[in-house]
This record gives structure tokens, sequence and C-alpha cells, in this order.
């Protein structure tokens, strides 16, 4: 039997296409034959260079290993210069309140009751733009969310002054009933509620809706998260408490809850000041359709902040990721590649008051390979772990002082493993302000870490602490060390535009979006800048 290095050049190049791109690199570290079948072959650099970029291969494109490595290192150079090659100013629809941007489409609402949708371009991806409109959905839409690559669009109608939601499943195209699902609605009736709010997350056939209320009591909010098979209508998770600020899937079984925490016989209780980060598992074999409060409930495992100061408190928290686990952009885009579900970046905003009546707000900014590490670590049937800050936070993450500008209201601020975020002073004219870029993916850190011909200095490897006015927001001295990128761009208007202001800049896989202000803007408008 011969040998594996002995095999021939192209056996031995199809063996390698079928590894995964950190197993041909310690292939080539094997022997000089290996070292040369990887590098003399173009599908393993390109394998290599789209791993070492947070991207997945996709099946649907015609084109060849050397023109997708091509479009890949354009890609790549665009945004690490934040060079964009096209602009196009997109007017708000009247009364538009509801906006969504998932998956490469940007869904707008008019007066609540038309779905306006923009197919945003890509001239390095080859994606064509397209619009086109849901006209009278027939309803009121109270809110929504979007699936493009499951043609999933999920409206929320209130019935009876909120005592009953419905959430209609339909096709983004056509505005029927979906498919696939069994049932085009599902059903529920909250407790006591005077004003509902929703956050509406897919993950495969997987829906979760995360469902707030205000009870008369303004002190008082409580919420609902609710986990159906869309396909099938049955739901597999009910859980209710106070204080479920928000969540996302971190894997397709696994659900990451940003809540409150105190450790008294494992359990985590809502009413706690220490913010924390639950993960519960879903279990279709096994579903709960009956509410469990979030004081009972089985967790897997969770994740703990510092201790809070004695004069702090944390006024509002909010956990974003996109795109969910598990998203495959539509296959009729044809797109060479895209980002990696299983290269996340997740972000964890705090508002908190401290000291003498300061609000402070931090962006924990967590790679998804950190928690999962975590998980992976836990001993077979092992439920209820409760990891320290001291074991996850320091070195697997990265905790920085905001502008007091951020704001919670725009979700669209990360996507794969970047984070973006823009600065503007109001009174230039013509406007200028400062886009910033923040990259978290550790593949690339680490490459650019190990390569001495890489000169990139918008990596940031300094730890960071919080000093200052943040140096009281927890009991002691609190130091992150997690590497990323950082750069900047500044973007000055045209003369003619006048004093222009910008409230939100949002983040899609090839696209900026920046929101015009409508306080100050006489047509409120979205500036999409495209990659």
């Amino acid at each position: 039997m011969a040998r594996f290095d002995q095999l021939p050049s192209e056996l031995l190049s199809s063996i390698l296409c079928y590894l995964h791109f950190l197993d041909v690199l310690r292939c080539r570290q094997v022997c000089l034959r290996l070292k040369h079948a990887v590098d003399g072959d173009v599908r393993m650099q390109y394998k290599v260079e789209l791993g070492a970029a947070g991207m997945e291969d996709e099946l649907h494109s015609t084109l060849t290993a050397s023109e997708r490595l091509a479009v890949l290192r354009k890609r790549q150079h665009a945004w690490k210069e934040l060079a964009w090659l096209s602009q196009e100013d997109i007017t708000a629809p009247e009364g538009s309140v509801l906006w969504e941007l998932y998956g490469g489409v940007f869904a707008r609402d008019e007066n609540r009751r038309t779905l306006h949708f923009a197919q945003l371009p890509s001239q390095l991806r080859r994606i064509e733009g397209r619009k086109w409109a849901l006209e009278d959905i027939g309803m009121r839409i109270t809110d929504f969310g979007i699936d493009p690559a499951q043609d999933l669009l999920v409206i929320v109608e209130e019935v009876q002054q909120g005592s009953q939601c419905r959430f209609h499943l339909k096709s983004m195209t056509t505005g029927k009933a979906h498919p696939m699902a069994t049932s085009e609605i599902l059903a529920h009736r909250p407790e006591n509620s005077v004003f509902n709010t929703y956050s509406i997350q897919t993950s495969n056939e997987h829906l979760a809706v995360l469902l707030t209320r205000m009870t008369g009591d303004d002190a008082v909010r409580e919420s609902e998260l609710m986990v159906w098979n869309w396909k099938t209508g049955s739901m597999i998770m009910n859980v209710a408490g106070e204080d479920m600020n928000s969540f996302v899937f971190l894997t397709p079984n696994h659900i990451l809850l940003l809540t409150f925490r105190h450790s008294v016989n494992g359990a985590i209780y809502a009413y706690a000041p220490e913010p924390c980060l639950a993960v519960l598992d879903l279990d279709p074999a096994h579903p709960n359709s009956e509410p469990i409060l979030m004081t009972d409930i089985d967790y897997l495992c969770a994740f703990t902040y510092p201790d809070l100061g004695e004069e702090s408190d944390v006024i509002e928290m909010v956990l974003r990721a996109d795109p969910g686990p598990g998203w495959l952009p539509s296959p009729s885009l044809a797109v060479p590649f895209s980002v990696s579900s299983e290269n996340r970046l997740l972000v964890v905003t705090l508002q908190v008051m401290h000291g003498l009546r300061n609000i402070s707000t931090l962006l924990s900014f967590i790679p998804s390979s950190t928690l999962l590490s975590a998980i992976n670590s836990l001993a077979p049937g092992e439920r209820c772990r409760t990891f320290a800050w001291e074991e996850w936070g320091p070195d697997g993450s990265r905790l920085i002082l905001a502008s007091p500008r951020f704001s919670f209201d725009m979700p669209c601020y990360v996507y794969g493993t970047a984070f973006a975020m823009h600065r503007q002073t109001r009174d230039t004219l013509p406007f200028s302000l400062t886009i910033v870029h923040l990259d978290f993916n550790q593949l690339a850190c680490r490459r650019a870490l190990s390569d001495e011909n890489e000169d990139d200095q918008a990596l940031i490897t300094e730890p960071t602490t919080l000093t200052g006015r943040a140096r009281d927001i927890f009991e002691g001295k609190v130091t992150t060390s997690c590497p990323y990128f950082h750069r900047e761009v500044v973007v000055t208007g045209k003369k003619d535009e006048g004093r222009l202001v910008f409230d939100e800049l949002l983040l899609g896989e090839d696209s900026l979006i920046l929101v015009s202000g409508e306080a100050v803007n006489a047509e409120p408008f979205y500036r999409v800048l495209t990659f």
C-alpha cells in the first residue's frame, strides 16, 4: 500500500480539498511535498484565505476557484480600506416607523400596512439590486421580521388592544401564506398587557419571539420567550420572567439570553443587579408549550459579568448578533461565498448609572468561539454551570466605553465578526462624519500576529482597562484583551447637500447604511454605501 505522501499529485490535491482549512494548514507543515501541494493549488489557496477571512464557500456560483479567490481578495481589501464602490439614497416611505435589515434585504413599512423590500446590490459578490413591495398586507403591522434565505416574512398583528397577538407566516416575495408552514398563523394571548414590544429571530425551522410587556406599574417589565417550529406550528419552549432583555441564537439549538442573575442554589434570578448571559438548549423531542418561569428553568450554563459597584445600576441592556447560526444566502443570488455562521460576534450593550448620577454605556464584544469553547468543556450531563467573569471575560472579550451618543434603538450594528458605528459633529457645513469599523475575526488577528510581513497598524492587541468616569462601574479593576482590528474613514458631504445629520449607521454583509435624522432633515432617507 502506498504511503500518503507517495500518492499522485492529482489524488493528493483532491483529498486535501475535503479537509477543513485549518487541517490543510496542518498538513502543509508535515513535509515539503504537502507544502508544495497546498501552495501550488489555487483551490487550496482559496480554501485557506476563505477560512481566515471568516467566510464559507457557496455551491451555487459558477465562478472558478481562481475567480472566487480574486473576488475574495478584492472584498477583503475594500473592507480593509472602507472603500465602498457605489452610493444610493433611498427615500423613507410615508409614515415609516418599522424596518429590518437581514441577509442583504432592507425592508421598511409604509403607514403600518405596506412593506417595501430592497435586495441590496454588491459589485464585488455580483449581487443585482432588486426592489418590490407588498401593497396593503391586509392588517395593521405591529412589527415584522424577515429571513430571505427561507423567503419567510413574519408579521405581528395585535388584536383586541393587545390582548391577543398573531404571528402571520408569509412569503416575502408574494405576501401569501408560506408554503412550508402547516399553519399560516401562530396565535398567543399575553396576560395583563398594556404595551407590547417584539424581538423576532429565526434559525432554520426555529422561530423565536421575545414579547415584552409593560404592566400598569412602569417599574415592572415582564417578558415571554417563545420558540416554535414554524414549519409544523408546534411550540418548543415558553419561558416567562422579569427583565429578560434580549436574546440571540447561539447555535441552531441553543439560545443565549441576556438577563440578570443572582447565584442561589444554582438558579438565575431576574431581579438581581448583575447582568448575565444564560444558555438555554432547545429540545424538539420534548417540547413544552406551558410557560416556565426563568427562575425554574433547567438552563445549560451561564456567563456572569464582574460584580457591580455599590452605586452602580444597569438601567438598560441589549444583546445583538447577525446573521443567525446556520443561515445561508438564497441560492438564487449565486454568491461565491458568504459570512460563516460559525464565526460570529456577540455584542452586549450595557447602560449603567453609577457614581454621582453618571450614566455610561459599555460595549462588550464577545467572539462566539469564547462561549462555545466554554460550553464544549462541560462534562456530559452537566447543567446549571456558572462561568465566572474571570473564566471567560478578560482574555475572551473586549469591554470598552462607548460614546455618550451611542443609540440602543438601531439593532443592526453588528454582522459576522464586525461592528460599526459613526461619529458626527452636527454643526459642520457641509456635513462631516467618521465611520468606525471594528473586526473581531480572531483567525485574522492570529494570522496578522504570526505573519512577519503583515504590517497592519489597525490591529489592537493592547489590553483595555476601564478608567476615568467608568472605573467605578464595577467593584474591581476590569481589563480585557481580546484582539481586534480598528479602522476608520471620514465621510464629507457635498457643498450642495447642506447640513445633513445622520442618526444611525447600519451594517450588512455588503453595505453600510446611514440613517438620516428626522428632526433635522426635511425628508428622511437612507444612504446606502455598497461594496
